[in-house]
């Protein structure tokens, strides 16, 4: 089974808290973030305080479960792309509905015709459901996913070869390498808009692949530590189709229009292509890259206040926001891997930081556009933000605490630190938050706060407003 639509990833999501609502360890249920580049060096960097052996866990959980549904591969999908090539990669807008009266068509159209012939009109944030008959790029948020998890499990491990590992050269060599199943590298038809003459990509498909900059956190980690299952060889090889890639995005229009672009996908063209370069060992050209955000496209997305007027003018600004807020970060991140001497987070638009307008979106409320059940959204951004800038008044911490999120057992917060447990019982200054013992007192058990159901679930559907 792919976790390829709304209701299988509800019905994944829902399982996997029911699972653990039963198991002795006190891990969350696996939940799609955005984006994100953990630092490879902070993860291969040593061993981690007891107080994180809840997200440890979490990590060892959500590598097995992502595991147990791979490898991945574009030749699986029902309908090939217009090229009749069933390695490229290929998906459907999400924001378009077929209305079929130019057809005059006497009997019912399948499903690819419909995208052909019927003409097609635009509903911002609103998402086809139609979509999710081609599973590419669910398929792609499943890889890697499951590469970033499975390479921290295997360094957690502390053995140079580990089922962990394995997995995610499988992966790899499935998606990428291997002749049968290997995606071409190229987004051509990613995205395609409907209606007659819309069978070729969009600019906003480049987003399909976000989750690079994961994959790319997953194996610098696998060659930093010398595991012996990611060889040479299949190093190479990836090195290989990373550069051909990296051409693609480099020389294409469609590409050229999403990286000048102001909202998030420009933001997050950076955060993929600054990946692959890494994989690719381009460290200069990752540099130049997110510098020239930082100086460039992020100057023109905040308003002084923090706000984004951009993703705010959307159908749902809170998840959009946040969005945009992913990106920022895990460009902010990429920088400081690739050039440790730089400071990105002290980048000001209007004044305006990263942690502005993360302090503007707290400030805000979701039930004002009707987005109160995709809240979950903000707190990896909230703990990314008190990760870097610190939390001396406790205020971080206590918005997590107050919202009962269970963040002492989040993925994330193995390298969103100091913010790892939430104890706001006392004292100042950038530790204040810092756990002393694990899970703060006020801190409840995902196994007995049944309203966490709601707010996981959603958060995976809203992953598909982009």
């Amino acid at each position: 089974m792919l976790i390829s639509d709304p209701f299988p990833c509800v019905v994944f999501t829902l399982c996997t808290i029911l699972s653990f609502s039963c198991s002795a360890r006190a891990t969350n249920p696996f939940t799609q973030y955005a984006v994100d580049f953990p630092d490879p060096n902070a993860i291969v960097g040593g061993k981690f305080p007891a107080n994180l052996g809840g997200a440890e866990a979490t990590i060892i959980s959500w590598a097995e479960q992502m595991a147990s549904f791979g490898p991945w591969t574009v030749t699986s999908k029902p309908v090939v792309a217009p090229s009749r090539d069933k390695h490229d990669y290929m998906s459907w807008a999400p924001y378009q509905w077929p209305n079929c009266s130019n057809v005059h068509n006497t009997t019912v159209l399948d499903l690819a015709d419909t995208w052909k012939e019927c003409n097609y009109y635009f509903l911002d944030g609103q998402v086809n459901p139609d979509r999710n008959s081609i599973q590419d790029f669910q398929s792609f948020f499943n890889l890697s996913d499951a590469v970033l998890y499975n390479s921290i499990a295997a360094t957690l491990q502390n053995e140079s070869s580990s089922i962990y590992s394995q997995n995610v050269v499988k992966f790899i060599n499935t998606w990428f390498l291997d002749a049968d199943t290997a995606m071409n590298p190229n987004l051509n038809y990613a995205q395609m808009n409907g209606g007659p003459g819309g069978q070729t990509g969009e600019y906003m498909g480049i987003l399909d692949l976000r989750g690079f900059a994961k994959i790319a956190s997953g194996i610098l980690i696998l060659r930093k530590t010398g595991n012996t299952d990611w060889t040479s060889d299949i190093d190479n090889q990836f090195i290989a189709w990373c550069t051909k890639y990296m051409n693609w995005l480099e020389t294409t229009p469609t590409a050229h229009t999403a990286a000048t672009a102001g909202n998030n996908h420009g933001t997050i063209f950076v955060n993929q292509l600054a990946g692959v370069k890494l994989i690719a060992k381009d460290t200069e050209g990752a540099v130049n890259w997110t510098q020239n955000y930082f100086t460039g496209i992020f100057l023109g997305q905040l308003a002084a206040n923090g706000d984004q007027p951009t993703e705010a003018s959307r159908t749902h600004p809170w998840h959009y926001r946040n969005f945009n807020i992913a990106g920022m970060i895990t460009n902010a991140r990429l920088l400081k891997y690739a050039d440790p001497t730089s400071n990105p987070w002290n980048a000001t638009a209007k004044g305006a930081t990263i942690q502005t307008t993360v302090n503007f979106l707290r400030n805000t409320d979701p039930s004002k556009t009707g987005e109160t059940a995709i809240t979950a959204e903000i707190y990896p951004n909230i703990a990314a933000i008190a990760s870097v800038y610190g939390d001396p008044t406790g205020k971080y911490a206590k918005f997590m605490n107050d919202a009962m999120f269970p963040y002492a057992d989040d993925a994330t917060f193995l390298w969103d630190q100091p913010l790892a447990g939430g104890d706001t019982s006392g004292g100042s200054g950038p530790d204040a938050s810092v756990p002393k013992g694990g899970k703060s007192a006020g801190m409840r058990s995902l196994a007995v706060e049944p309203l966490w159901f709601t707010s996981f679930i959603v958060l995976a559907l809203g992953l598909y407003l982009v």
